[in-house]
């Protein structure tokens, strides 16, 4: 499925790539530690091109959106959608995510690199203008995370070959493309309607989007094969940074529900 996005929107997209150039996530985790893979140079780099300024104006929901899928292929910081739409670290019941330097409390070990703290005080209440913007952020966020699974998937497709011809040309792999690219297609369009819609946190699509998101990154996962599950792939930083959006997603809407 092909999108259309206004000019402007692709020229802000075009930015945040300018931004993101050079900058790669951390390839492997540390199990059972604390890691943080905010990077300030980064943040800065983002602010310069207006990045921090969309959370607050529902008008610039559709420019967050396309920045947002950005952000999403290159798996960057989570701290950046947070920031840029909530003003602050995401908080949810006595934890946070990024938020050591402007958040107390006991950093608490992740698989992700998202820096979760416990025992922080209670979550605030978000302005429904900046939860709205985080909703639309989040979306657009794993879109791109399936958009760049999907391509590096078709690559690898295409480039391979089994039993005398290319990954591609099998009806097996042909379909878990079909179902990822469905999937990815549908996490698209529920970012670029909550951008349009303006009528507060899209929390159905959210609901969705997460295991949605987690969909498309398994089955890129069996089109790469065994390398797929091989850390120096790469691959595995898309399903893991997907699985934790979705936890972070559920625990949002049981908060507010």
């Amino acid at each position: 499925m092909r999108f259309t996005v206004d000019r402007d929107l692709e020229l802000f997209a075009e930015s945040v790539r300018a931004a993101l150039a050079g900058w790669e996530a951390p390839l492997e985790p540390v199990f059972g530690e604390w890691q943080d893979d905010r990077d300030d140079v980064l943040a800065a780099r983002l602010a310069a091109a207006g990045w921090e300024d969309l959370g607050a104006d529902p008008a610039l929901l559709g420019a967050l959106v396309a920045g947002g899928v950005e952000l999403g292929r290159a798996v960057a910081p989570l701290s950046l959608l947070d920031e840029a739409t909530l003003g602050a670290p995401l908080r949810v019941g006595d934890r946070a995510r990024h938020g050591e330097d402007r958040v107390a409390g006991m950093r608490e070990a992740t698989l992700d690199g998202v820096g979760t703290l416990r025992g922080v005080a209670s979550a605030p209440s978000y302005e429904p203008v900046r939860l709205e913007a985080w909703g639309a952020a989040t979306l657009a966020y794993l879109a791109g995370l399936a958009s760049e699974s999907v391509d590096r998937a078709v690559e690898h497709a295409k480039s391979r070959e089994q039993f005398g011809r290319p990954l591609a040309a099998l009806p097996a792999v042909q379909a878990r493309l079909a179902d990822a690219a469905l999937a990815r297609d549908g996490l698209l369009l529920c970012a670029w309607s909550a951008a349009s819609a303006g009528s507060g946190l899209a929390a159905d699509e959210l609901a969705w989007a997460g295991g949605a998101c987690c969909e498309v990154t398994a089955h890129v996962h069996q089109v790469h094969g065994a390398v797929g599950f091989a850390l120096e792939g790469g691959v595995h930083r898309f399903h893991r940074r997907a699985k934790t959006v979705q936890v972070w997603i559920d625990a949002v809407l049981r908060e507010l529900h």
